[in-house]
Formats: structure tokens, C-alpha cells, sequence
């Protein structure tokens, strides 16, 4: 129960206990919270104070409301380092969150002029596209479609593909270890048809990556995805002037003092 005789209001109270248990995770992310009705018992306080709550937490990005579901706390973003050892399944390791794919469809197609560029196959070469929806803590976070050199998945099922992901598949159907990915990333209105499978409104701000995967110097995919962007952010490390820089310039201003 809270305290109205404290020198601090009710909603503040609420706020400062609800923030608390997103915190400490006692409301897990993605976890649906207690019921308005539930947090009216729980603290002593009005409906009307506890929706006022509710819909500030939701607007600093700290619960999420779902139509005809209830509020959830908000997956927390991932946040993407522009460095060579990023790692977004080392990051979900991290953060406890569990990560699956659910195959869309997996065929043999042949490529177009742009496709053969990117793999670097001619049009006697056949390859495969994987569609994929990527899950995150229980939410769809990215549609992803990759192509690979038919050569490198001889035999590959769409078992295999569920069991062991696209990876390690080529890898147990050519030997090749996925070594290196080029990755390109820019904001986007997401296409309509992918917009569907995402959940999300037609043309919706989301962020388009592609990434060209090598492994001994072969091209063993081409993937492109579109993530929801209200799930990812970037960040970068700046080095500014180098300490010679400076030490130039302090140099010439005393030698014209």
C-alpha cells in the first residue's frame, strides 16, 4: 500500500514502484504486468491514478500496451556497436532473452542479374532463398531473406535449416565456416507485403540491412533483412584528434606569444 501522507503524490509513489520492479526484472521483458484492477488492489490507489502511470511508463518506452492483450514491459533495444566483433546472439546471451526463427520458405530459384553479382555466380548456377521471420523474447523482431549458392546446401532440408540455422547447415552440407560479413544498414519504408508478416503498418519506419557472408574467400550468402526499428539502435566509437594534434598547436601559440 502506498503512503498519502508522504510529502510525494500517489502517481509518484506508483511510478517509483513500478519502475522498480522493470528494473530489477521481478516484471521480466516481454512479461505481461499485473491487471489495472490488480494494481488498484495492490496499492490502495484509483483506477484513474494508476492509468495516468501506465500511460507515462508507456510513453518513456518502459511498458508496451498490446490491443486486446493488456501491458507488457518493453523488450529492451539491442544495441548494435559499429565494431568488427558485434555479435546479436552474444548480446542475447546476455541478456537472458531467447532467440528462434520461424522458416517462411526455403527453394531452389535461379538468380537474377543482381544476385549473381552479389554471389558471384553465373546463370548456369542455381541457388536457394531462405525467408525467416526473426523472434525475439516471444515478439517478431526482423523478416530476413538470404541466398545461398545451391552447392553449398546439397541435401539441406528444412529440418536441418530449423534444427541447427543456415550456418552450420552450410557447413555440415560443404565444410565452409562462415568467416566474414560485409554489413550495410540504412533507414527504410518497410514494403508492404513484408510490412504484413511483421505486424507492422504499411510503409513503417524500419531499418534494411544487407550482409554479403564469406568463408574462404566465397561468398556463401546474401541476406537482407528489415528489423523493426523501435528495437535496434546503433552506436559508434569517435577518435578525434590525435594527442600530436594538440600538442602542435600548443606548441605554435606559445611560439607566438
Amino acid at each position: 500500500m502506498l503512503d498519502d501522507k508522504l510529502p510525494v503524490t500517489l502517481q509518484y509513489q506508483l511510478r517509483s514502484k513500478m519502475l522498480e520492479k522493470i528494473q530489477s526484472k521481478i516484471w521480466a521483458p516481454g512479461e505481461q504486468i499485473a491487471s489495472e484492477r490488480e494494481l488498484c488492489d495492490e496499492y490502495g490507489v484509483s483506477r484513474i491514478t494508476v492509468r495516468e502511470v501506465i500511460k507515462g511508463l508507456v510513453q518513456e518506452g518502459y511498458l508496451v500496451r498490446k490491443q486486446g492483450k493488456g501491458t507488457f514491459v518493453s523488450l529492451p533495444k539491442f544495441e548494435h556497436e559499429l565494431s568488427s566483433d558485434y555479435s546479436l546472439s552474444k548480446e542475447l546471451e546476455k541478456s537472458g532473452l531467447e532467440s528462434s526463427f520461424q522458416l517462411i520458405s526455403f527453394k531452389q530459384v535461379q538468380p537474377s542479374a543482381s544476385l549473381m553479382r552479389h554471389l558471384e555466380v553465373n546463370e548456369h548456377e542455381s541457388i536457394h532463398e531462405l525467408i525467416r521471420l526473426r523472434h525475439i523474447g516471444g515478439e517478431i523482431f526482423a523478416w530476413e531473406r538470404s541466398y545461398t549458392p545451391s552447392k553449398f546446401l546439397e541435401k539441406a532440408t528444412e529440418e536441418d535449416l530449423d534444427r541447427e540455422g543456415l550456418y552450420m547447415t552450410i557447413f555440415h552440407c560443404s565444410g565452409l565456416m562462415a568467416e566474414e560479413a560485409e554489413v550495410e544498414i540504412e533507414a527504410a519504408n518497410c514494403p508492404s507485403d513484408i510490412a504484413v508478416q511483421l505486424q507492422i503498418k504499411k510503409n513503417a519506419a524500419v531499418m534494411h540491412l544487407t550482409r554479403v557472408t564469406t568463408a574462404q574467400e566465397q561468398i556463401i550468402e546474401y541476406c537482407e533483412s528489415f528489423i523493426i526499428s523501435d528495437k535496434y539502435k546503433y552506436k559508434y566509437r569517435q577518435k578525434l584528434r590525435k594527442k600530436a594534434v594538440y600538442e602542435g598547436a600548443l606548441s605554435e601559440s606559445r611560439s607566438g606569444e
